[in-house]
């Protein structure tokens, strides 16, 4: 089954826009829970990933508790990450609702513990996150630490990397394509050299219910993300699910009298 999953990207105490990894404040978690009513929009979701994108030091028990308040009202599994630099930290995130963590600049800094994570929770918790955008040369160039700094490996060898070291997914993310609404950029995995023996997810670019349509009819897909705050609010992603489910891409079926249900609640 294909999956469409949602991201909320977190700044100290602020949900935020992205555009090429740079971040907008957009509001506090009250704005979040009046504008999104997590009970209803889980209906048109798979999975929740909330990512703490903050600069600098980040706060992981404030984090956590913020994350504790969203998987009361979610009733989806959800992906937590954003500063994994520790089993205390993982640990804690899990314990505030999260069903599965996202690593990123950890594979590169201290892949021990992301092994040490997936023995612990299990690989099928572990997503691997790869940041990445093209440099002047059309290379694919690999980057951490919310995208200030490259990692000195080919993009094709940096997922069999991840593989090897606990990652159960991968999420590609494009920093060209972020937040900019021209769609997902599918060529990421079509260049890998060994196609990934994992789900992938593909994220940054995403405007409209079309671009979730192509990502998910690509053959190395599994499922895709968006960030997007604003194109996807009220009723979008039940509209959304429903055009998907028009165009025979196999995901969880909703029966159609509680989709038709759900979005008369939103008229």
């Amino acid at each position: 089954m294909q999956r469409l999953i949602f991201t909320l990207l977190y700044d100290h105490g602020q949900f935020m826009l992205s555009r090429n990894f740079r971040l907008q404040t957009v509001g506090g978690i009250d704005w979040l829970f009046d504008n999104y009513d997590f009970a209803r929009v889980s209906h048109g979701l798979d999975e929740l990933m909330v990512l703490d994108v903050s600069r600098g030091i980040r706060d992981s028990e404030k984090f956590a508790y913020v994350v504790q308040h969203i998987a009361r009202r979610c009733f989806i599994p959800m992906t937590v990450g954003g500063g994994v630099t520790s089993f205390e930290v993982a640990q804690r995130y899990m314990r505030s609702g999260a069903d599965k963590l996202l690593i990123n600049s950890a594979f590169s800094n201290d892949p021990t513990l992301c092994r040490s994570l997936a023995g612990h929770f299990g690989r099928q918790c572990i997503v691997a996150g790869v940041d990445y955008r093209k440099t002047a040369q059309a290379r694919q160039c690999v980057m951490i630490e919310n995208g200030s700094r490259e990692v000195p490996a080919d993009l094709s060898d940096w997922a069999v990397f991840l593989q090897e070291n606990g990652a159960g997914e991968i999420l590609f993310q494009s920093m060209d394509q972020d937040g900019t609404g021209m769609g997902l950029d599918l060529s990421v995995v079509d260049e890998l050299r060994h196609p990934p023996e994992v789900p992938c997810i593909l994220m940054g670019g995403i405007g409209k219910a079309d671009h979730i349509i192509d990502g998910l009819r690509h053959r190395t897909v599994d499922a895709v993300a968006t960030a997007n705050l604003f194109n996807f609010i009220g009723s979008a992603f039940l509209d959304a699910r429903h055009m998907i489910a028009a165009t025979g891409v196999q995901m969880a079926h909703w029966i159609e009298n509680d989709y038709a249900l759900l979005r008369d609640k939103f008229a």
